[in-house]
């Protein structure tokens, strides 16, 4: 008689835990995948069209990775005075289905700006 009443207690418990690993891994997943796009965002250069191939490559990366773990999957490209950035979101696994849990990771930093050798000033003269 304890075992019937425990049991579903147990297997609630345990869907618990596995819904909240799942959420636990979206994150990363939309972490690393927002990185890798801030990095290529970051270092394009001043004045090119930076915001696609970030996009693209936080997008490929979440595929690649596992394109499930994230329904609803949006990739939205940041910018401020001299920062670039990405910022991934979505809707975890759902493993309880009354439990749903919005996912967002954002990857920002400075534009990469590259001296030359010889010569004043950066590349990134006139950014912002």
């Amino acid at each position: 008689m304890e075992w019937a009443l425990l049991t579903p207690v147990l297997i609630f418990v345990f869907l618990i835990v596995v819904q909240f690993a799942m959420v636990f891994h979206a994150r990363h997943v939309a972490l690393a995948a927002a990185q890798a796009g801030a990095r290529v965002a970051r270092t394009q250069p001043v004045g090119a069209a930076w915001e696609g191939p970030a996009v693209s490559k936080a997008a490929g990366d979440v595929d690649k990775i596992g394109s499930e773990l994230l329904t609803g999957r949006q990739v939205t490209p940041l910018q401020g005075d001299d920062e670039r950035g990405i910022e991934v979101s979505g809707h975890a696994v759902r493993v309880i289905p009354f439990m749903t849990f919005r996912v967002s990771q954002r990857s920002q930093g400075p534009i990469e700006c590259f001296r030359p050798d010889e010569g004043d000033g950066t590349s990134c003269e006139g950014a912002g």
